[in-house]
């Protein structure tokens, strides 16, 4: 059975709000696309590890202190060890995290359906960034397993490279970087998450424990057999 991890509702020295709350009280799209880009990131990372998420209702999923890279999916699931379905699971993560972010876009939380938007999507992705609607297409209709980390990232790579097209066409010379670095948060993610490392550190010691266990009693059998062997 799949092992599952509940954080804690509430702490004290962390200001949390729900990406539901959060959502209320921001109206920039520029703010959306951040707090989703570091839920993004948030979820590679978590899939990085092992684990998916249980539930992705925005009640669900919060912001701590106030900072978009701060993102804490409340409940997560050990992902199978079987390849096809681990696969599968990640695929479906990737699918509802995006379904999760059209329908703050756009409003309609309490109503999108996932058969709705797959059969409707060009009329309801109208309030999605025009930029983005690719990837949610890729994705809603087309089954992609893309993370939208990594495809800001080559959006942002395809961007530098025009820009440098740009200024060789004007004869302009500008310190412009080749790409960009891959977008993650491991430090804020290792704190977030410590659960999942913990767990991973305390099976391992114990994978390393047992033998020891099993080759220090041999040794103490076999010193006792000797000793005994002497009278």
């Amino acid at each position: 059975m799949a092992q599952v991890i509940d954080f804690p509702s509430k702490k004290k020295e962390v200001e949390k709000c729900s990406l539901f709350e959060w959502t209320e009280l921001h109206h920039n799209e520029s703010d959306f696309r951040e707090v989703f880009l570091n839920m993004d990131i948030a979820l590679k990372y978590i899939h990085d590890h092992g684990y998916c998420i249980e539930s992705f209702y925005p009640t669900n999923i919060h912001v701590l202190n106030n900072n978009p890279e701060y993102i804490q999916f409340d409940n997560l699931m050990e992902l199978s060890h079987d390849p096809v379905t681990r696969q599968s699971m990640i695929k479906e993560d990737i699918f509802r995290s995006s379904f999760i972010q059209i329908a703050l876009y756009t409003n309609t939380i309490r109503s999108l359906t996932p058969e709705f938007l797959k059969e409707n999507f060009d009329s309801v992705i109208r309030f999605v960034p025009e930029g983005d609607v690719p990837y949610y297409r890729g994705v809603v209709q087309r089954g992609a397993s893309v993370y939208f980390s990594e495809f800001a990232l080559e959006k942002m790579n395809r961007d530098l490279q025009q820009l440098e097209k740009e200024l060789e066409g004007t004869g302009e010379k500008a310190d412009v970087p080749r790409e960009n670095e891959p977008l993650s948060n491991d430090k804020i993610n290792d704190r977030i998450y410590r659960q999942i490392n913990g767990m991973k550190d305390a099976a391992f010691i114990s994978y390393l424990l047992i033998p020891t266990f099993v080759i220090v009693s041999l040794v103490l059998i076999a010193i006792i057999s000797w000793i005994l062997s002497l009278f």
